[in-house]
């Protein structure tokens, strides 16, 4: 009899509150996103400290982004870089998205730090890279390929042997894998244009984002996402099909 899959969203930070009142909180969002009838899917707050007990009874983990920085010395970070190191000896499929993405990297041995660049926020064009174009789950897709994206930080270097898939204009390193089990992206698949908006409106209303980018922001919203390849990357990824 074939098993039904069991997943965990690992949810380091909160969704801003129109977000949450439309599409739901951080983990739901990748529920609505990934999920499959006949799958079993579980959140655990991490940013409050919950955590699963048995990382081996799960089939796959995505590790949500956040308002914290992955270099915080905070104890759930740390127990957090800790289980990612876990998730990869024991080669679980694993998915870091945002501050996922530097979480991963930097448990992995890669470095993390605040991007030179300036805020990136709005609407970007990734640029694949030749591995990424030799793959079959990227065949057919538009190259620049685009999703929304909210961030300070950046993965700096990536973990040795991992394979760079995407950079940016302002970010080298928006997409990479390691081995067949560890898939991680800078941009978020779970938002639409409105959770950027509201990003940045939030962070013009705090004077954290510069007002030549959050025009820049803005106006990027005009466009759209491609959210529908970057669904069935995860969910193939999660599945266990590799890339």
């Amino acid at each position: 009899m074939k098993k039904n899959k069991r997943f965990a969203v690992l949810k380091a930070g909160t969704a801003n509150p129109g977000a949450r009142e439309r599409l739901g909180d951080c983990g739901e969002m990748f529920m609505s996103l990934l999920s499959e009838p006949g799958e079993t899917w579980d959140i655990y707050d991490v940013e409050h400290g919950v955590f699963p007990e048995d990382v081996s009874r799960h089939d796959g983990y995505l590790i949500t982004g956040s308002r914290y920085s992955v270099y915080e010395d905070r104890p759930w970070i740390k127990e957090l870089l800790e289980r990612v190191r876990e998730i990869h000896r024991r080669e679980i499929p694993l998915i870091g998205v945002c501050f996922g993405h530097q979480a991963v990297a930097l448990a992995l041995g890669g470095e993390v730090g605040f991007n030179q660049k300036g805020w990136d926020i709005g609407l970007k064009e990734l640029t694949l890279t030749d591995a990424a174009k030799g793959l079959p789950s990227f065949k057919g897709v538009p190259n620049p390929t685009r999703i929304l994206v909210s961030h300070m930080d950046v993965v700096t270097r990536m973990p040795d042997q991992a394979v760079r898939l995407a950079y940016s204009e302002r970010t080298e390193f928006e997409m990479f894998t390691l081995g067949r089990s560890v898939l991680s992206l800078q941009g978020h698949p779970e938002y639409d244009g409105e959770v950027i908006g509201e990003i940045i409106d939030l962070l013009s209303g705090l004077s954290i984002l510069p007002a030549d980018r959050a025009g820049e922001g803005r106006a990027s919203l005009a466009g759209q996402p491609h959210n529908a390849f970057f669904r069935d990357l995860l969910k193939g990824f999660l599945q266990g099909s590799g890339i």
